[in-house]
Order: structure tokens, then sequence, then C-alpha cells
């Protein structure tokens, strides 16, 4: 059942199992979850059904270090949240993520990976990849080819959801499951608190319209920034979740940069290696990781890379796939007549296109295509960049995000060394020439961010450590828990949704 707080009210009195802060990728996951398990479950949303311009207003924040992309263009309030915009991609942080590195000053979680390991391929299931081919070595014989082999580089596939907008993937269990209520423009505030036991969220509309929602259980999924932004907000009551003083600190993205430039020396065999697969109805995207054995012998961070193809056909190409996508997704009430005479326009494009697709189940990438080693590193786990608040408000009345975002010399230092090693490990199949700044300070203007926010609500057992404890509750509460990636203690390289969507299937077993 939906529901939208600018209409209407809740009912006096009523209160759910558990309330579910934020209705994006690992709220509606565990709305859906929890609600399978018996649960009667709240779950709020700031934004409508849709993005609206004025249901960003609470995102628009301050920087007061590099220049971060993200925080603005990488966040978004309405239902399914950042998911009505991503691509979909999928993929596990390694194993060394979760150890303590010798060198590596905070490095590991409160388990080992081990622990994940069920709640991953659970995961898989509510991202729509229920029936992807799980092994690297099976989707390159899926496509009759063989695994690519090069030294102390070890190539690997990234795996893509579907339908990647989550309340268009869960939208049947949203609307009809009689355990889930949905209430749209419900920005939390504060939340209502008695001693260490969290009774309610306030909840106010933009137009001023206020309600305290109740349940025995919180949890509260507001994005890698936003959660620290919440929790940090002045109350009368204090902080009690923050005895460790590490409440916004040690923020984490990961730095992004195209850090050479490739060119082909065997065209067949490059394309072979680093086009994207389509086989099954799954993509599977190609990349290169750095060997741990490299990683520790040269004391890097971990880190990987992707081959970036740049075309001047790139903005038809995206139209075309977008068309394409509606059309097989079944949605063609989305396709306008112009769509239609764009594609009927490029024709040409489009034949070449689904023959590589259809028939040798690969992605087209035009022959004028420029080629760049897309490099995407982690951040120090004890990075110096932080969310703090700033002293302006927004229309809610909480004091807006002020961002630092610092990238340092180790992190460049891992960078630069992971392309010297790519340059030696490609010889055989491509021309690596490093980008003319990168081993000067110059290099870090051409860093960006990949709208991977992580850190701030740091998990450990210890109060005196952490944020949240290794089952995701918030330190000085019985009964509240913060499912974000904020409370990754390292990041390595990968993207960070499938590791929250597992934290959130471990984090519904744990109060089914």
């Amino acid at each position: 059942m939906i529901r939208d707080l600018l209409q209407s009210q809740p009912e006096a009195g009523a209160a759910a199992d558990i309330c579910i802060v934020g209705a994006g990728a690992a709220g509606i996951v565990l709305a859906v979850d929890l609600a399978r398990r018996g649960k009667s479950v709240l779950l709020l949303e700031g934004g409508g059904s849709e993005i609206e311009e004025s249901s960003q207003d609470p995102y628009l924040s301050e920087l007061s270090g590099l220049p971060h992309r993200g925080i603005h263009t990488g966040r978004f309030r309405a239902k399914g949240g950042t998911t009505t915009k991503w691509g979909g991609q999928i993929l596990e942080l390694d194993t060394l993520d979760f150890e303590q590195r010798p060198g590596i000053d905070g490095s590991g979680w409160s388990f080992p990976k081990s622990e994940l390991t069920p709640f991953y391929e659970r995961a898989l299931e509510f991202e729509g990849l229920a029936k992807v081919t799980r092994q690297d070595e099976e989707v390159w014989r899926e496509i009759g080819e063989a695994s690519p082999k090069l030294p102390d580089l070890e190539p690997y596939f990234s795996r893509w959801c579907p339908e990647p907008n989550f309340a268009r993937l869960h939208r049947k269990s949203i609307e009809e499951h009689s355990g889930i209520s949905l209430w749209l423009h419900a920005n939390a505030t504060e939340p209502v608190l008695e001693g260490e036991v969290m009774r309610g969220v306030r909840c106010r509309t933009l137009t001023g319209k206020e309600a305290t929602f109740h349940a025995s259980q919180f949890i509260f999924c507001l994005g890698g920034i936003e959660s620290s932004r919440f929790f940090l907000q002045p109350r009368a009551t204090g902080l009690p979740w923050n005895s460790s003083g590490l409440l916004g600190k040690h923020f984490q993205d990961h730095v992004d940069c195209n850090a050479a430039t490739v060119e082909p020396i065997h065209t067949g065999r490059f394309h072979r290696m680093f086009d994207n697969v389509f086989t099954r109805g799954f993509k599977y995207h190609p990349k290169l990781r750095l060997a741990v054995s490299e990683q520790a012998a040269h004391g890097t961070l971990n880190v990987a890379s992707t081959m970036a193809f740049v075309s001047d056909t790139d903005e038809t190409l995206t139209e075309l796939k977008t068309t394409a996508k509606s059309f097989l997704r079944g949605r063609v009430r989305e396709i306008g007549a112009a769509e239609v005479g764009f594609a009927a326009r490029h024709l040409p494009l489009i034949v070449r296109q689904g023959f590589r697709y259809k028939v040798q189940h690969r992605a087209y990438n035009p022959p004028d295509a420029r080629i760049f080693l897309r490099v995407h590193c982690e951040q120090e786990p004890m990075s110096r960049s932080s969310v703090t608040l700033a002293d302006t408000r927004d229309a809610l009345g909480l004091r807006r995000t002020r961002l630092d975002w610092k990238i340092s010399e180790k992190e460049l230092a891992s960078i630069r060394e992971y392309v010297r090693i790519a340059t030696k490990s490609l010889a055989s199949v491509a021309h690596v020439h490093p980008h003319e700044d990168l081993s000067s300070d110059k290099f870090l203007a051409h860093c960006d961010d990949s709208n991977h926010h992580m850190g701030g609500m740091r998990m450990s057992d210890s109060p005196a450590k952490g944020v949240v404890d290794s089952n995701l509750r918030l330190h000085g509460t019985s009964n509240a828990y913060i499912c974000s990636s904020a409370v990754f203690p390292t990041s390595g390289f990968s993207n960070p949704t499938h590791t929250l969507l597992a934290l959130a299937v471990r984090l519904a077993q744990h109060l089914g």
C-alpha cells in the first residue's frame, strides 16, 4: 500500500514491527524481505513516486575540499532512490577487503567475507540476477572464448541488473503486499528516543505537514552521505551514538581517472578481451584488478581498471540503447514517435549493434572510439575526508551537509603503480600510454569521484572505535540500525551496492 504524507496522516497509536527510513535499494530489499518473513513494515520515503526538483533541496550541500560531483549528481530522493538513475552494476568486495592488511591503517571488517557469502547469493535474487552465471570462467565458455591470462593483473567480470530501478523491479510487492506501507514525502527530521530505546521518527513534508511514525525496530537506509548528516544533527539529548567521535569521519569514495590512453596492437584479440559480454539475457563487464601478490609487493591499495571507449557516436548509441531497452522490457508505451524516427534514421548503426549483440554476444564499440584505461582505486580506510554540518539549513530546518573530500598521496601512488604494471602486463595486446601528468602533482586535477559514498559511520563492535556494531545496530541505542554504505570500514574498488544489499538481507535475517 502506498500513501502520501501530503494527503493523509498515520492512524493515531498505530505502530509497525519495523520502520525503514529510505526507499532506495537497501530500504526496498529490507521491506520486501521482512514482509515475507511476516513483519509489518513502515517504509518512509522523503520524495515522491518520481524525482521532483523540490524534493532534491535537502541534498544541496557545501564543499570544503576537492570538487565532488556525486554529492549533487549521485543522490536522488524518490521511490527507488538512486536506482532510478544508476546503471545497475553489481560486484562483490574482494576477500582481501575484509582483512587487516599490513601498512593500511584501519583495514579490515568486523567479520570475514565468508560471513557475507550466503547473503551475497540471496542479494542476487533481489537484484533480478537469480539466474546469472556466477563463475567468470563459465561466462567465457558460454560465448566460446577462453578466459584471458595476463601477468600481474587478474581479469574479472562485474554483472549488471536487467532492471536497475528497484521501484519497478519490486513494484508488485511494494504496492500489493499487506505487510508493507510506503509513505511518500515523509522526510525524517528527528528520532524520538527514551534512553536507549527509539520510539519513533518525526517526519515532515516540504510544505510543513508533520507526523511521527512508531515501530518496535528502526532501520535507517539514508545513503552514504545522508546517514552521517542525519545523525550529526544537533539534538537536545546529545549524540549517544557518537561516543567514539567518529561519526562523519573517514568518508570514502572511489578515485576514478583516465590514467592512460590505450592503442590496441591486435584489434580483434583486444575487443574479445574487453568488449562487454551479453549472454542468456545478462550483461557482463570485463575488468582488470591488481593481483593480491602485487598489492603486497608494492604496498598499494586495492585498485582495478576498465577500458573506457569514447566515440563521437556515443550519444547516438546511448539513445538507441535506451529505445531498445524499453522495447525489450515490454515498455513499448514509453517509446514515442520521435524515438522511432531517430532509430529509423540510424538503421545501419542499429544493424551493426544488433549483429554484435545478438550473434557475437558482445557490445558494439565503433572503430573510431578512443580508448582509455579508466582506473578506480579504493581510498584509505582512515581517510582524512569527512562529512560535517554547514551553518545553513534546508527547507526542513535541518543543517545542510558540508563535505571535505580529499585524495591522499598513497591513493595517487597506487594509481601510478597500477598504470606501470598494466603497461607491461598488456604489452602483448596494446600499447598503454600513461597520462602526461600522471607522475606530477597536476594529475590530481584529472581525478574524479565515482558516486560511491562510503564511510562516516564505521562498523566496529567497540563503541570506542565505531558508530555501529557488526549487526549494524547503532551504538547507544537498543533497537535502531543503519543499513548504508556509510558503515563500510574499508571500501575496496568494487561498486558498493551489492555488498550493501548483502548486509540488508543479513540484517533482515537477524531481525526476522
